[in-house]
């Protein structure tokens, strides 16, 4: 465990196909994680709760059918937060626990402005003995729980982040297509090979997915918590993960050497790379001392990214060492001087060299 962390402390996300069927929440997978939160509560752990699954709750409830516009689900999102919650609520009521409703997006645990004042709120619900029900704030932007889960255990210096979802781990291929797929059970560091494993996923009633919970696992790790991605429907998943039992697939995280920026981390990582930018082998220096990316250390682009979108740097051809937000296009890259910026310092995240 690393220094200044809370071991006690457990941030559990579950995916909308593992809390909701036919538009309501499943009273027996609500259940299951309910009653795991009176047993890690009697262990003297702080579990906080993430769930995804308003957007459906709000389409169900508003009969929308698959209407996916952004205002669409904002709309079904604000419907559908309070029936969220409410289930949540009672479910751990009946359990004796009081729940407390929290709903963040990014910037409120990123932005030096909004961070200590979101903190107050989740460390406050922890010490009255809360459960914090923590959701994202879909009704203002439809963003990814995923990442938000990692930001909120990086935030809490939590012990462990356990992503719970419809396939039972990380593969070496789909398990739902080759029944002969073997369970990846440990990842001693992430890395982008280990990132081409996220194709398994199929797409399904969230907004997430295999490659969005290596987006949060990328986060998570390099801000030094310990990652789980299991299946919401192993026996008694959510505690066997929190104690280490050999189920899903841990990542382990990386012990970094020195502070990281958590806005640093949602800005380069919390999307998969769009593009890679082939460079001079000299550019890992500049970029492991902390400096921007240039038009002219750049040889070649691969693939068309916009501004704003996640690309890697990749020297050697092959080698990833670092990714991070583009300040302009592929397009406009072609046309650019040498001296035009293509990355900021605060926009990437250089990695640790292999």
């Amino acid at each position: 465990m690393l220094p200044n962390r809370h071991p006690e402390r457990v941030v559990i996300k579950i995916g909308t196909s593992s809390l909701i069927s036919a538009g309501r929440p499943d009273p027996t997978k609500l259940t299951a994680l309910t009653d795991a939160v009176v047993r890690l509560r009697a262990e003297d752990r702080q579990p906080v709760l993430i769930a995804s699954g308003a957007i459906a709750l709000g389409r169900a409830a508003l009969d929308a059918g698959a209407a996916r516009s952004a205002a669409a689900q904002q709309l079904a999102a604000a419907v559908g937060q309070g029936l969220l919650f409410e289930a949540f609520r009672q479910g751990l009521a009946e359990r004796g626990l009081k729940a407390a409703q929290i709903l963040l997006t990014p910037l409120d645990l990123t932005a030096p402005g909004h961070r200590a004042s979101a903190l107050a709120v989740l460390e406050g619900s922890l010490d009255a003995g809360l459960v914090p029900v923590v959701n994202e704030n879909d009704a203002v932007m439809v963003r990814n729980n995923d990442v938000l889960a990692a930001l909120l255990a990086a935030a809490l210096r939590a012990g462990r982040l356990v992503l719970l979802t419809d396939v039972p781990g990380l593969y070496e291929s789909d398990p739902r297509k080759n029944s002969g797929a073997r369970r990846i059970p440990e990842v001693r560091v992430m890395t982008p090979d280990v990132e081409r494993l996220a194709g398994i996923a199929a797409e399904g009633i969230g907004t997430g997915g295999m490659p969005a919970k290596l987006c949060a696992a990328w986060i998570a790790t390099m801000a030094g918590v310990t990652t789980v991605i299991a299946g919401a429907d192993t026996e008694d998943c959510v505690v066997r993960a929190v104690r280490g039992a050999d189920l899903g697939t841990v990542v382990h995280p990386r012990v970094p050497d020195k502070q990281l920026d958590l806005g640093r981390l949602w800005r380069a990582l919390s999307s998969p790379p769009s593009g890679r930018l082939v460079c001079h082998p000299t550019v890992w220096r500049s970029v492991a001392d902390g400096g921007p990316l240039l038009a002219g250390q750049v040889s070649s682009a691969i693939g068309r990214f916009s501004a704003g979108d996640v690309v890697d740097v990749v020297v050697d051809d092959t080698r990833v060492v670092a990714r991070g937000r583009v300040r302009i296009s592929s397009a406009a890259l072609a046309e650019a001087g040498a001296d035009a910026m293509v990355s900021h310092h605060t926009e990437y995240i250089a990695f640790q060299e292999a």
